[in-house]
């Protein structure tokens, strides 16, 4: 879902160096025909009832409309779906929770393995809650929301971590940077600098295929990286 944007197209190109003998169908909804999928449609209600039936699990990198729609066509055929579609009102996120009574639902604002990795690093910074604290995102120029999905998770991973409050993070667009985060903290002596950066769009993608497997075998069900990393090395 989502497959003509700039994740989509991530996704695509992968697949197709994939070995995934598990998938016998591939069907692709977006503004512009699939290089590689055996199915395109422009969009969800023009997939055949028939092929909707098929889809075991959707990966879905769309907009927040197109996420709504996708819930409930989903619900209805009884797909899994594996989500990174990011700036989601929380009106519309709170549908997750009736379709995960019934379904198996995965998502992350990031499925890098290496940023999951990031994010236990921080749990360090509760020996220091004393010290300030900051975030500060970089994404490319089409990135629409802001914060992004990633800082937010920071954002309220980071607050968790040491008790308190702190300012939202500082967003930039700037040319085609696929994401970087940075997470200052700083007393009057020191400061300590964690930073996460993106060199492709292939990571994300490679952690929503490693999620869509792993979601295969799940039942209902909300889950999200920390489930998929729970007990494995990586």
């Amino acid at each position: 879902m989502g497959s003509s944007g700039k994740m989509g197209q991530a996704l695509d190109d992968l697949l197709v160096k994939t070995d995934l003998s598990t998938i016998a169908l591939k069907v692709s909804v977006g503004s512009q025909k699939s290089k590689n999928f055996e199915q395109h449609y422009m969009g969800l209600n023009q997939v055949p009832k028939a092929t909707l039936a098929t889809v075991d699990i959707w990966i879905d990198f769309s907009s927040p409309s197109g996420f709504v729609d996708l819930l409930d066509v989903a619900e209805k055929s009884g797909s899994k779906i594996v989500s990174g579609t990011t700036g989601i009102s929380e009106k519309e996120f709170a549908k997750t929770k009736n379709f995960a009574k019934k379904h198996a639902f995965f998502w992350a604002s990031n499925m890098s393995v290496g940023l999951w990795a990031f994010r236990q690093a921080l749990k360090a910074f509760q020996h220091i809650q004393n010290f300030d604290f900051s975030l500060d995102e970089i994404h490319h120029t089409q990135k629409k929301d802001s914060p992004s999905g990633t800082a937010k998770t920071l954002h309220g991973d980071l607050q968790k971590i040491i008790g308190k409050k702190i300012e939202t993070p500082t967003s930039r667009r700037i040319g085609g940077v696929f994401g970087v985060h940075t997470v200052f903290a700083a007393s009057d002596s020191e400061v300590i600098t964690f930073q996460h950066q993106a060199l492709n769009r292939a990571v994300f993608a490679e952690g929503a295929i490693r999620a869509a497997l792993w979601l295969a075998n799940k039942k209902s069900g909300y889950y999200s990286m920390d489930d998929l990393f729970k007990n494995s090395k990586g």
